[in-house]
């Protein structure tokens, strides 16, 4: 968890505190972030569907082959799955938008497809993420959050 931590929040920490990074770094620090968010999302029970629109819905099944995961979600470490009714629908719009992001600029290589929506979601959405973690697993299961500094 604490590799993953980090992913989420170096490049936000960083700019944040205008450290100087170069540019590459920054770059790989942006996807790295973007990736991690979506890993999060996954974790926590969150994904999107595209029907209408883009939405944010509730994804608690694990992927499977042959009937066996090795996927991890906040369940299996002793929290809980995020209520879509818990979150105000500008959060769920934000998460929808940075899990669309990372899909389409990061997960997958994808032509023509939909503008990516704004960089600076990134920071908001992590924020957001950051804070669903806390609530939904380290606050219950009573752990500090650890990360690599």
């Amino acid at each position: 968890m604490s590799y993953r931590y980090t992913m989420l929040l170096a490049h936000k920490e960083r700019v944040d505190k205008k450290k100087p990074m170069e540019y590459a770094l920054q770059i790989c620090a942006f996807e790295a972030a973007l990736i991690a968010c979506r890993m999060f999302m996954n974790f926590l029970g969150l994904g999107t569907s595209y029907s209408p629109k883009l939405i944010l819905i509730k994804r608690q099944d694990y992927f499977n082959r042959e009937g066996k995961t090795d996927e991890v979600k906040v369940v299996d470490l002793g929290g809980d799955f995020v209520d879509l009714n818990s979150l105000s629908e500008d959060e769920k719009d934000l998460l929808a938008k940075v899990y669309h992001m990372a899909s389409k600029s990061t997960a997958h290589f994808t032509y023509r497809s939909e503008p990516i929506s704004k960089p600076e979601y990134l920071g908001k959405g992590i924020e957001l993420i950051d804070r669903l973690l806390k609530k939904h697993l380290y606050d219950v299961v009573k752990r500090p959050i650890k990360k690599h500094s």
